[in-house]
């Protein structure tokens, strides 16, 4: 792991199978997470005020920080945001760089042999000309005595 975490937009989402947090959904947008702190940290503060929302809005709130290799305290803001730092970073593949060892295999019965084809869909399923009706033998086994709803019989 390289430990590069950037920082997450509001509206990715996230998926934490085990050891989630404030959260009873495993899958949850980063604004919902950032939501349900806020009001957490609400309810445990006996006064809640606009100043104190600050930490979760954009503008941030007003603070002094004092860091390594700094002269003293700087004035700005900080605010709470939710970072994400990737296993490792995907690889490009170049065109032809793929490997036959790197391919699924499957049995040959998957494939169609050389001389036949995969089936079409109308093959599948049969379209119809418009103001054409299904074929009335399809659903002969349906038909009653001619009532279009018959009474249900002692048998059933």
């Amino acid at each position: 792991m390289d430990n590069e975490f950037g920082l997450l937009n509001d509206n990715e989402v996230l998926f934490v199978r085990t050891g989630r947090i404030l959260m009873a959904n495993p899958t949850f947008k980063v604004s919902e997470f950032l939501d349900a702190l806020a009001q957490l940290i609400s309810e445990q503060e006996e006064e809640w005020s606009d100043e104190r929302e600050g930490w979760f809005t954009d503008r941030g709130q007003s603070c002094e920080v004092l860091r390594f290799g700094s002269q003293g305290w700087q004035r700005g803001r900080v605010r709470i945001r939710l970072e994400f730092c990737p296993e490792r970073p995907p690889k490009l593949l170049r065109e032809g760089s793929i490997r036959q060892e790197d391919t699924a295999t499957y049995p040959d019965e998957f494939y169609p042999s050389q001389d036949e084809s995969y089936p079409s869909r109308d093959e599948f399923y049969p379209r119809r000309r418009r103001g054409s009706n299904y074929p009335r033998e399809r659903f002969s086994q349906w038909e009653g005595n001619g009532e279009r709803y018959p009474e249900p019989n002692d048998e059933y």
